[in-house]
């Protein structure tokens, strides 16, 4: 079975040498065969030539610096259709959104590795672009931004070198994100959909783990249980239920015990009331 492609999705603005550096220090480690920058539309000096900056480094799909073929090209932001020109309000930061995201949905099905580069243009774009991410990606995927220091910063600036050496101590910087399950959108959900239909997948996930905890506590145990969920302390439920403290202690020993088997946790990870506070308190919260 052939390796799926690895494609470069990078948000642009006037700085176009951070596409190619990125891009120069990825094909180290991935074989990168194709690039889209993410940008609004041209309608600034600034924008157009970087555009054209980078059009000239991929000549008839052509990466001359890496002496490969790479194809590249250009996605622009829309809203109901239209070129989007800025984020300015609400409304464009939701077409950017779901540009965004119909754009990574149809890379995931088509089977690409995506690298989001997400140090150009606009912060806003690339915060939402880290959303969408979070939404679809899978581990196979990235997120990168790259960090300059400030002497090359000044050699560089709006693209006046595209690449540089090894000596210019341009990096690399993984992302960290925590994926919300790689989610697989049907036909053309809408950003918004896809995550609330993500997050009540989620919160049905968790609701089944608090149940199985329910189902293993004896009839005592549950009432430890509520107390706890309500936000009492150790004390405070020992005075409520009449219990000694000592007896509090041991049935809350044994439902974090059920918790930490419910939810998969490491034994070297400490768990104590505040885990049942935060996982029950809803979970009672939505039977009243």
């Amino acid at each position: 079975m052939p390796d799926r492609p690895h494609i470069l999705l990078a948000t642009l603005g006037g700085q176009p040498q951070v596409v190619t550096f990125t891009l120069d220090l990825l094909l180290k480690n991935f074989p990168i065969s194709h690039v889209i920058v993410l940008h609004p539309k041209a309608t600034t000096e600034k924008l157009q030539r970087s555009l054209k900056q980078l059009q000239a480094e991929f000549v008839d799909d052509y990466y001359q610096a890496a002496g490969r073929v790479i194809h590249f090209r250009s996605h622009i932001l829309r809203m109901d259709g239209d070129p989007i020109d800025d984020i300015v309000d609400d409304q464009h930061a939701d077409a950017t959104l779901e540009t965004i995201h119909q754009l990574i949905v149809d890379l995931k099905r088509q089977g690409h590795h995506i690298h989001l580069s997400i140090t150009g243009g606009r912060r806003l774009m690339s915060l939402l672009a880290i959303s969408v991410a979070a939404l679809n990606f899978d581990r196979h995927d990235h997120i990168w931004h790259i960090h300059t220091p400030e002497t090359t910063v000044a050699q560089v600036k709006n693209g006046a070198r595209m690449h540089v050496a090894e000596e210019a101590g341009v990096k690399l910087i993984r992302g960290p994100f925590i994926t919300l399950g790689a989610y697989i959108t049907p036909g053309n959900t809408s950003f918004k959909t896809a995550e609330q239909e993500q997050q009540d997948l989620l919160d049905q996930q968790e609701r089944q783990r608090c149940q199985r905890v329910i189902e293993m506590a004896t009839p005592a145990q549950l009432k430890i249980l509520k107390a706890f969920a309500r936000g009492l302390r150790t004390q405070q439920v020992a005075n409520e239920l009449t219990l000694s403290e000592p007896t509090i202690h041991s049935h809350k020993t044994i439902l974090l015990q059920h918790c930490r088997n419910a939810w998969n946790i490491p034994v070297a990870e400490p768990l104590d009331y505040h885990f049942i506070y935060q996982k029950f308190g809803s979970y009672f919260g939505s039977d009243d």
